[in-house]
């Protein structure tokens, strides 16, 4: 299912966005093969199920520091569409797995290198996560209080920047592969991807409408319309109206005055409308704001925690949210209408596909047993 259907991408095990990018892709259809390492990784969760980015595949364990296991792992990529790693530069051509040996044997292949600061350039060795290379590229310090910046998660970084860019660059190289015939190397590197996500704000700073400091923005916390505010159970609604016709709407049912209230109120007035806001919203409890504006257009919205979250009828609805092998997760995105993406098994534990992956993948049955005997293959935990 998927409209990625027939497309093979070999994963080699890594973490963070490297698995993202091949929970989008295998999402969408393609047949992801996620080769692990021989002993059982600790992933930080209590049990596999819960490693939801690492849904819609198959696994398979090679150990990749003998000959027969890059063999191995060769004659998987020399059959595939793309190639997914998340090692630092240089590991995979010291193990014999880079892209000159992989485009030699399989010149369609597109070569996915997923890293925080890149291939190359002065920090390209440097270790770091998700918070060190939004660091860098203005994200990090755009986000969060006047005073302090905060943590994004590791959306900006990891995900946003990182995997989501490393899916899109795999997908337009195999596009232009089956194009041409020729596959080419994806350099996915998370302080690109996050630097391109600010387009929006550094063209903004370039033409002199965006203020290079936090909460003094239309959309990081300075405007007093597009915040969060503290109701009287001390929960939140969200407040992003950013238009007039909506701001009547919003003015109606807060009974703002107008003497007092004004759409197009200067940035030096927006810190006082918003204490002015905040305690006309701190007179109710959240789900009472919210059943206020429910049927209201005005850009008002509770803020649902993780656990709300899935429970809130419109996402209940749409089944943005799923249970699969017990654990609730958000769904595939986006939605496709004529081939529409599915959860289609839940996340492998360490190698557990192995003979019949590399059986599918056109090894024989005694090959598969000499190299499980030799260790190449399979795990060295209990099965």
């Amino acid at each position: 299912m998927g409209p990625l259907s027939g497309l093979k991408i070999v994963e080699m095990w890594c973490i963070g966005p490297g698995p993202f990018a091949g929970m989008l892709l295998s999402d969408m259809g393609a047949e992801i093969i996620r080769v692990d390492r021989p002993e059982e990784v600790d992933y930080g969760y209590p049990s596999d199920e819960y490693r939801t980015m690492w849904r819609n595949r198959r696994a398979v364990a090679i150990d990749l520091t003998t000959p027969d296991g890059v063999e191995a792992m060769l004659r998987l990529t020399d059959q595939a569409d793309g190639f997914i790693e998340g090692n630092r530069p240089g590991v995979c051509e010291k193990l014999g797995l880079g892209p000159e040996v992989a485009l030699a044997r399989n010149p369609r292949l597109v070569y996915g290198r997923m890293t925080g600061f890149g291939q190359y350039g002065p920090l390209a060795d440097k270790a770091g996560f998700d918070l060190s290379f939004v660091s860098l590229t203005g994200v990090a310090g755009a986000v969060g209080t006047k005073d302090h910046p905060v943590p994004p998660l590791i959306l900006g970084g990891d995900f946003g920047g990182g995997g989501a860019y490393l899916a899109m660059g795999m997908m337009a190289g195999i596009i232009e592969a089956q194009r041409t015939g020729r596959g080419q190397v994806i350099d996915a590197a998370m302080v690109d991807g996050s630097a391109n996500l600010m387009a929006y704000m550094y063209g903004g700073m370039a033409g002199g409408v965006w203020r290079n400091e936090r909460e003094a923005n239309n959309v990081d916390g300075g405007h007093w319309l597009y915040r969060m505010y503290r109701c009287s159970d001390d929960r939140f609604i969200s407040v992003a109206c950013l238009s007039p016709k909506h701001y009547r709407n919003l003015a109606a049912v807060f009974e703002l005055d107008d003497a007092e209230f004004s759409f197009r109120a200067s940035r030096t007035q927006w810190p006082e409308l918003g204490e002015k806001l905040a305690a006309v919203v701190a007179t109710r409890t959240r789900d009472q704001w919210t059943e206020l504006f429910d049927q209201i257009d005005a850009c008002v919205q509770p803020v649902l925690d993780m656990e709300e979250a899935p429970h809130h009828p419109h996402l209940v609805e749409r089944k943005t949210f799923v249970e699969h092998g017990g654990v609730i997760q958000p769904a595939p995105a986006p939605r496709f209408s004529e081939s529409p993406s599915e959860i289609s098994c839940p996340p492998p534990k360490n190698g557990q596909d192995t003979d019949e992956v590399l059986a599918d993948w056109g090894f024989g049955a005694e090959e598969i047993a000499s190299l499980r005997d030799d260790g190449v293959v399979g795990t060295t935990i209990a099965e």
